[in-house]
């Protein structure tokens, strides 16, 4: 799971790239031809839900501390925002990735016919 995933590789084969752009995932493993896509919209709410969570607990955390060294100054603010943008930014890929390895896992992914 820690392979595939960090890698951002496709959870069936462990080959196939599961990215086509910046945050866009390929309809199919270029390798193995898993359905990465699923049913349902399955690959919307979830890693929204965990990418929003973990941001704002990143900026609750950044806040809690500039506010506790500093105390409140406009700045705190702003600075918490940031390393809340920053870490969504930087946790997106990592989380649609274990999103998409938990699906497979789940059995909502899977080797259907190729388009």
């Amino acid at each position: 799971m820690l392979r595939t995933t960090f890698r951002h590789r496709c959870p069936a084969c462990g080959e196939g790239p599961l990215f086509r752009g910046r945050y866009a995932l390929h309809q199919r493993c270029p390798e193995c031809g898993l359905d990465l896509e699923g049913q349902h919209g399955a690959h919307y709410g979830g890693p929204i839900i965990l990418g929003y969570t973990v941001s704002g607990l990143t900026g609750l955390g950044a806040f809690g501390l500039l506010f506790w060294r500093f105390g409140y100054a406009p700045w705190v603010t702003w600075a918490s925002v940031v390393a809340a943008v920053i870490a969504l930014l930087l946790t997106f890929r990592h989380i649609k990735a274990h999103w998409t390895w938990w699906l497979y896992t789940v059995g909502e992914l899977g080797h259907g016919p190729r388009a």
